[in-house]
């Protein structure tokens, strides 16, 4: 009896999916390359400093900074969202520039994605093909976003496609020593840019049972030992957030405790939204604030023509990209991009981890390979259109980035300036959600008084007792709110400081609300101001 006629009912054999897709082209061409490589520069590496650092930037950081007598092999081991990011900004931040040089080796490695993610598709799909998804990469809004934020997510992307080209030989069966450990040092680099990489070994490993199952039994070992030396070489880092995150939540019949993040936990909206800021970044229809509204209702519907066009041609581009048949490109796609998903949709509602679009970032190339799959394979006609809207609306989107201030970052940086250079010797300064951030930039000129571990302001009554005892003693102070909802959702911090004294709004950069504060001369007077 042979191995396959011993196989477990519950396995299909290793040739069950034709190779329909075997690249007929070959790779999109070192030219092609090249050119997009420079393409994907330019909005990646211009403008590195133009936009405040911002709250999990400062989080960065607070695990890095110089001079603080901090060590370095204790924060590696302690950071388990970006060890790997970690180590290279701490020596980087000690060269120069803080804000350039925590962004700087996320733009570059941003950048160098294109051409590996241009080898990836060659040996997926078709040149024609393999030329759009790297097209559309490119130009990608989201993808430019976290090329220029100091976190891991950059990195995440990177070792995500290099780890998917690892797998293609050892799914090959090319199961030497230098592919087995080209695999496990790039999946493993993936996890420890984020641990939201585990999501995609957790893919690969049900990708390698189902679809690409090794025949002999001497493979399958060899296999077996290089997913279980990924876990062995992040073991510190997994086990350390074991002890962090509430993994106990996911256990049938455990209670799942309180909200962690309030209304960003998971909603079905999440998945075409999350789709949406594959494509599209955060600069297309409803900003981020915007979203967190009491009237987002109306601000979306007023956004509603765009947003369908918009994500109509994400759904017609995806519909083609599932094509008719079942095949061995769309199933390791397919596995790779939606068991992320499932995972991260079970961590949310069982309240271990909140959703959020950049968690699952480790499958936004696969996306939109296989909607570049799909372009390709719909009729012409209807092909062309959809990638044009596609295209037109990413660098629409690039555009509004950089041009329209309710895309940008919370710009507390010129808050610091504005406040520093009105305010007078013993003034102090009301910063909640942002006041790592506000410190960050003020460098102790100020004191800044904060709100850390504070719950969020329910209801006049709240607000009107807060202020009454963070301001207790002070007769003026500076304001600076910014990411309001987090704190004071329902806006009734302004209200309660006019009602204590009086409140003057004095500047609004991007993303923030300055305001100068002055008691009343009899306290709980009402005043207009």
């Amino acid at each position: 009896m042979t191995p396959d006629h011993r196989r477990s009912p519950f396995v299909p054999p290793a040739d069950w999916l034709a190779d329909v897709d075997a690249p007929s082209e070959g790779a999109p061409g070192a030219g092609f390359l090249l050119g997009m490589t420079l393409l994907a520069a330019v909005p990646r590496l211009l403008g590195l400093r133009a936009q405040s650092l911002w709250v999990d930037e400062i989080l960065t950081w607070q695990t890095i900074r110089p001079g603080a007598g901090l060590d370095f092999w204790e924060q590696l081991h302690d950071t388990i969202q970006g060890p790997l990011y970690t180590a290279v900004a701490w020596f980087l931040v000690r060269l120069g520039d803080p804000e350039l040089m925590m962004r700087l080796p996320l733009a570059v490695i941003g950048v160098l994605t294109i051409p590996l993610f241009g080898v990836l598709a060659g040996k997926l799909v078709d040149g024609r093909t393999a030329r759009l998804a790297v097209l559309l990469l490119a130009i990608n809004p989201f993808h430019v976003w976290y090329s220029q934020e100091g976190r891991g997510y950059g990195f995440l992307m990177f070792f995500a496609v290099l780890a998917s080209l690892a797998y293609l030989d050892l799914a090959a069966g090319r199961l030497r020593r230098r592919q087995i450990t080209v695999f496990i040092a790039a999946l493993s680099a993936c996890i420890l840019s984020n641990l939201s990489g585990l999501f995609l070994w957790a893919a690969m490993a049900v990708t390698m049972t189902f679809v690409d199952r090794p025949r002999l039994g001497r493979d399958r070992l060899l296999v077996a030992l290089a997913f279980g030396g990924v876990l062995l070489v992040t073991m510190p880092w997994l086990l350390q957030a074991s002890g962090i995150w509430a993994v106990d939540r996911i256990l049938p019949g455990a209670a799942v405790g309180e909200s962690l993040r309030g209304e960003t936990t998971f909603a079905l909206e999440a998945l075409p939204y999350t789709l949406l800021t594959f494509f599209y970044g955060y600069s297309l229809g409803p900003s981020l604030a915007e979203l967190h509204r009491p009237d987002r209702a109306q601000i979306v519907q007023t956004a509603l023509p765009m947003l369908v066009v918009a994500g109509l041609a994400i759904a017609v581009a995806l519909a083609g990209g599932l094509g008719r048949r079942p095949d061995r490109v769309r199933a390791r796609l397919l596995i790779w991009i939606l068991v992320p998903v499932a995972v991260l949709v079970a961590l949310a509602l069982r309240n271990v981890k909140p959703w959020n679009p950049r968690y699952v970032s480790v499958v936004m190339p696969l996306v939109l390979l296989l909607s570049a799959r799909g372009l390709v394979r719909l009729p012409r006609a209807v092909g062309a259109l959809t990638a044009t809207v596609l295209l037109s609306l990413m660098v629409w989107s690039l555009g509004a980035a950089r041009s329209d201030h309710r895309y940008a970052r919370e710009d507390v940086r010129e808050a610091v300036r504005v406040v520093t250079a009105a305010a007078a010797p013993g003034d102090a300064v009301l910063v909640p959600v942002v006041s790592d951030v506000y410190e960050f930039y003020d460098n102790d000129r100020l004191p800044v008084l904060n709100t850390h571990r504070r719950p969020p302001l329910a209801g006049a009554g709240q607000a009107d007792a807060f202020c009454a005892e963070i301001l207790e003693g002070r007769n003026r102070c500076w304001v600076v709110l910014a990411r309001e909802w987090y704190f004071d959702p329902q806006g009734e911090m302004a209200p309660a400081l006019s009602r204590l004294g009086t409140l003057r709004l004095v500047a609004q950069p991007a993303g923030t609300r300055i305001f100068a504060w002055e008691r009343s001369p009899v306290t709980g007077v009402p005043n207009g101001g």
